[in-house]
């Protein structure tokens, strides 16, 4: 590694510089050093990814340093706030240097992954890594923070069973004291192969929001679970579309396991439309509109695949299919979500979750990436009220009632804010 030769006061700004900003004043070309002429920034050194083992003495937290400067750890911490704490439950003081544009991987003594503490440039002799998904991390240059993970005095699980994975490219980390979910991809649990790398696939908000493919291994498996008749095996099967319901369900073809009828679309959750047992709600008759005249347009010539969920019901409470619908290679349920036509979807990661992944990413993360986007966006149900200047139902009358509101109309004039490549 590269040697710094002087010791000198960091000073810390408000906000962390780029590589390229670092570099101007601070690096020694003859020794490709800090030199000792000024003070030294501190680069952006920042969390890259954070795995909170399905066992807890296999966490590991790797940083990068964003920069074109070595980084003298001296002085660095990680401090760590658990279960919600206000106070600093624990610490681990970094020790060595950190390359230009490289990582630093801390993890265990008694981790019990084959050969993963080979890649360990700091192994922790205290037991586990303290944090359990819900804790929050600060990066702390003595007693000033550098980049932060999860919510300070909260337990929210932000992190239990999955790896997550600063978004972007290396070159466009940027640490910050003020920790941002939607800055990290949540991929499967214990993805050790990505460590000490850039390899893995998804990486952007631009793949995110194409949303997830359906991977072949899902149309080898069986619909239904091996020795049961309730229980999801994960497997897709060709199906046809004969009709659509509303928002969230529609009619298919049966075949290879799949019996037929109607489908709910698991992870979703549209508002209504006027029916035997339902009053429509505000958007109700518009995600019914996209479904039935977007979605579906072109029934004879798309490509339809109803998937069973790995472990889950094959039906629910009324006695409906619960699946997930692939039409030309989209899956409907992220469609739906990234227009903001329905209710939010959960943040925890559940088994049958992290069974349904494309490119190591489970389904969840990309429908929360579209949620978030169509929330920021204001549309859909994520627009008024809510959002005060977000998007308004053009089914709904807001004033009717006294402000309850009340049906406008069946046929609302709407079109979608992402065109369809079908």
């Amino acid at each position: 590694m590269k040697k710094i030769t002087t010791l000198l006061t960091i000073f810390l700004l408000a906000s962390c510089v780029s590589p390229s900003d670092s570099s101007s004043s601070i690096l020694d070309s003859s020794s490709n050093s800090i030199s000792s002429s000024e003070p030294v920034v501190l680069p952006n050194l920042v969390f890259s990814k954070l795995i909170t083992g399905t066992a807890s003495r296999n966490n590991v937290i790797e940083l990068y340093n964003a920069t074109s400067l070595t980084v003298d750890l001296t002085d660095i911490r990680i401090d760590f706030y658990s279960n919600g704490s206000l106070e600093v439950t624990a610490s681990i003081p970094l020790v060595g240097m950190i390359d230009a544009n490289d990582y630093y991987i801390i993890g265990s003594a008694n981790q019990t992954i084959e050969n993963l503490d080979v890649s360990f440039d700091l192994t922790y002799q205290s037991g586990s890594l303290p944090y359990n998904g819900n804790d929050y991390l600060a990066l702390m240059y003595e007693d000033t923070p550098i980049d932060v993970l999860g919510y300070l005095g909260s337990d929210l699980d932000y992190s239990k069973n999955v790896t997550m994975i600063r978004l972007g490219t290396v070159a466009q980390y940027q640490a910050s004291t003020e920790y941002n979910d939607n800055q990290f991809i949540r991929y499967i649990p214990d993805y050790f192969k990505g460590l000490g790398n850039d390899d893995h696939q998804i990486k952007t908000f631009e793949q995110l929001y194409e949303g997830p493919q359906l991977e072949e291994r899902y149309k080898l498996l069986p619909y239904v679970q091996n020795g049961s008749t309730t229980t999801g095996g994960g497997g897709a099967v060709i199906t046809y579309n004969s009709s659509v319901a509303d928002g969230d369900t529609a009619f298919f073809s049966s075949g290879n396991g799949f019996p037929g009828g109607s489908v709910r679309y698991y992870y979703i959750n549209t508002p209504e439309v006027d029916g035997s047992y339902t009053d429509a709600e505000p958007w109700g008759y518009v995600a019914s509109k996209y479904h039935k005249e977007y979605i579906m347009k072109d029934k004879q010539n798309s490509t339809f695949y109803v998937q069973s969920i790995p472990g889950g019901a094959l039906k629910e409470v009324n006695g409906r299919n619960l699946g997930l619908i692939w039409v030309n290679g989209q899956l409907a349920q992220f469609l739906i979500i990234r227009e903001g036509l329905s209710e939010n979807v959960g943040l925890a990661y559940g088994a049958s979750d992290l069974a349904l992944t494309d490119r190591d990413v489970p389904y969840l993360t990309f429908l929360r990436f579209a949620e978030q986007q169509a929330r920021e966006n204001g549309w859909g149900t994520k627009g008024y009220p809510i959002k005060e200047e977000g998007e308004k139902s053009p089914d709904w009358n807001y004033q009717a009632q006294g402000g309850v509101g009340a049906l406008a109309t069946t046929n609302p004039v709407w079109y979608p804010h992402i065109e369809l490549p079908w």
